[in-house]
Formats: structure tokens, C-alpha cells, sequence
């Protein structure tokens, strides 16, 4: 009995030392030109993240690999003596997962509102997909005061490979392309009714 958990300790920690890490490149990786509209009633934001596709993760997602690209959108009202008030916030999810048998990408987009799925057979038009934010709905212009001054802050998080269970908990300190952007804020706004 000694001797298996001495092989799964010793196997665990090999994968450890085997696990790609997150690149310097990586750490590049920044959201820009933050764009927001009015459409209609609501508010429409478009965002675009730059150099997150290092060498590990293009290997990464060809090789398999589900990788999701979760991007946080806050809509801020600023405020002189206080901290910048939080309005609306929106979490989407963009996922894709390469199927090796098909030669084809799924990418799917789930912002808690619409579900999208698209499927294509060229890496260049997924980046592009992934790395876009791309006309997400925010919020309702009605729950914006037309004298007070707004900005829309987006980060994005990076993050591949789930483990299996017991993995999860065995190897919880292997790191797989898990890293952050900074916040990026938009231009101050105001909203006319």
C-alpha cells in the first residue's frame, strides 16, 4: 500500500514539473479598443484582446484542448468623493474545443443571455472570434441618469484545462495558461434619452 502512494506522489509530481506554465508573452496580453454604443435601449459593447495566443496555447487548442476566454464587463457610473459606482455587470464565456477527427473548431459564446455556437475549419477566423468582444448587450439605457458620466471596464481571463477528478485535487497547484489581463476602461460617456 506504501509503495502505490508513493508512485502516485511520484507520478503527481513529475506532471507537475512536465506542465506547461504560463509564458512571458502571455503576461502581454491586454484588452483595447473598448467601444461602447447605444442600440436601441440598451447598451452594445465591443472589445478586442491583444496577444493572448502565445505559442503554448496555438499548441494547446490544435492539439485539443478546451481553452475558454472569459471576459468581465462592468458598467461604471463615476463619482467625485466617492469610489466609481458599479451599474450593470456581465460575464461571457467564449469556449473552444478542437475536434481532431473532423478537423474543425467549435467556438461557443454564452454571455447568461444568448448561447452561440459556430463551427469552422480555419484557426485564423477562431482567433479572431475568441479574441473579440463583439456587440454584447450590457445593460438598459434606462437604468442610466442622464447627467451623471459612465465607463465600461472589461478584463479577461484565460483558462485551460480542466482536471478530472481526483487530478483536480491532487494536482490543484499545476497551472494550464491561467492568467489574467488587466482592466481596460472605455472613454467617459454620458447618455442622452
Amino acid at each position: 500500500m506504501r509503495l502505490h502512494v508513493a508512485t502516485v506522489l511520484l507520478c503527481c509530481y513529475l506532471l507537475a514539473l512536465l506542465a506547461p506554465r504560463p509564458s512571458a508573452a502571455a503576461a502581454g496580453a491586454r484588452i483595447t479598443d473598448i467601444i461602447v454604443t447605444p442600440a436601441g435601449e440598451s447598451l452594445v459593447v465591443f472589445a478586442t484582446l491583444e496577444e493572448a495566443f502565445t505559442s503554448e496555447i496555438e499548441e494547446s487548442i490544435v492539439n485539443g484542448v478546451p481553452t475558454t476566454f472569459t471576459y468581465q464587463v462592468r458598467l461604471m457610473r463615476e463619482r467625485a468623493l466617492f469610489p466609481d459606482a458599479e451599474v450593470a455587470t456581465l460575464t461571457v464565456r467564449q469556449s473552444v474545443a478542437y475536434d481532431l477527427l473532423k478537423d474543425e473548431f467549435q467556438f461557443v459564446r454564452d454571455d447568461s443571455r444568448r448561447n452561440s455556437t459556430r463551427v469552422t475549419k480555419s484557426y485564423g477566423e477562431l482567433k479572431r472570434w475568441m479574441a473579440e468582444l463583439a456587440g454584447v448587450t450590457l445593460a438598459s439605457r434606462r437604468l442610466l441618469e442622464p447627467e451623471e458620466r459612465y465607463y465600461v471596464r472589461v478584463k479577461a481571463e484565460i483558462r485551460s484545462v480542466s482536471l478530472i477528478f481526483p487530478l483536480n485535487y491532487l494536482l490543484f497547484f499545476v497551472s494550464f495558461f491561467n492568467f489574467d489581463t488587466p482592466w481596460a476602461d472605455s472613454s467617459l460617456f454620458r447618455v442622452s434619452r
